[in-house]
């Protein structure tokens, strides 16, 4: 067999080290990553006290539509809020505790460090508007000479307007203290990005070695391009030494070479190429490397 160069690391096969979680958004916002929970919980119980607010408005406060048409606007944007951050979330704990290969297939444009970033800033200015817009209804409330039979939806719109205006400054004044202008971004992000589309567009097939090693004894060819040269399927990573074991992911090369996807993703950025030297087909900058050969021959 053919032997690989010296590896760069002694790569783990697990997911916490594989450098393609760098792409995730919450490493470039970890501020809104440990605040994600408890702001989700809030927007939701925040809302729910807006729904109150506009029932009770609607029931005793008079004339009813114009409570209703002033409520209205700031509980559609705490449903938007509630909504994105239940969003970034559900993406962020589908990642967590899977294996590689299920994560890479999950990863969309929520995850992004980009769509992180927008989410904190976008978040944080929806609560500037509640909190504004929940002053102004306080200031409202308390010149509202109201009926006795009316005390009671004046003193809650009241008391939930003045506590939303103290919770939404506090998120606000929470990120302009603690989050940073501009978070550095990995030396290789492009070469990460670059893996990240080799895997979109199955140049690196991910699957278990146990249906690689199915497809190899249903399908003659197929067992011919991921073969060692004894003609059996390869059953050890050559970066890491360790066998493979049937549950174990394994990320095929487009030369058919097998690995670790872990152990791929780290050879490749430091090598770009196969470790038994084979070529990707694509440069690091993504242009297909023929393409490259024919444009410096002026082709």
């Amino acid at each position: 067999m053919e032997s690989a160069g010296t590896a760069p690391t002694a790569p783990s096969a697990t997911i916490m080290s594989d450098p393609m979680l760098e792409l995730m958004g919450w490493k470039a916002e970890p501020l809104l990553l440990k605040r994600l929970p408890l702001y989700v919980v809030e927007a939701g119980v925040e809302l729910l006290f807006m729904a109150g607010s506009m029932c009770v408005s609607h029931a005793f406060l008079s004339p009813p539509a114009a409570f209703w048409r002033l409520l209205i606007f700031p509980f559609a944007v705490g449903c938007l809020r509630f909504v994105w951050g239940a969003r970034l979330a559900i993406s962020y704990y589908r990642i967590q505790g899977v294996d590689v290969r299920i994560a890479i297939n999950r990863m969309g444009r929520v995850h992004t460090r980009s769509f992180w970033s927008l989410s904190i800033a976008t978040l944080t200015c929806l609560s500037a508007v509640l909190m504004v817009w929940h002053a102004i209804m306080f200031l409202l409330m308390t010149g509202y000479a109201y009926a006795p039979g009316e005390a009671f939806a004046v003193k809650y719109v009241l008391g939930t307007s003045f506590f939303f205006v103290i919770v939404n400054w506090l998120w606000w004044r929470d990120v302009v203290k603690h989050c940073k202008d501009g978070h550095e971004e990995p030396d290789d992000v492009r070469e990460l990005y670059a893996v990240f589309r080799l895997h979109k567009a199955k140049t690196i097939q991910m699957s278990t070695f146990r249906e690689f090693e199915t497809s190899s004894q249903c399908n003659a060819a197929d067992a011919s391009a991921v073969a060692v040269e004894d003609g059996t399927l390869a059953t050890t990573c050559a970066i890491c030494l360790e066998d493979f074991a049937a549950a174990d992911s394994v990320a095929r090369l487009p030369c058919g070479h097998m690995f670790h996807p872990t152990c791929a993703h780290k050879w490749i950025l430091a090598d770009w190429r196969c470790p038994f030297r084979c070529s990707l087909g694509v440069s690091r900058h993504g242009l297909d490397e023929s393409a490259a050969d024919a444009a410096a021959a002026g082709v």
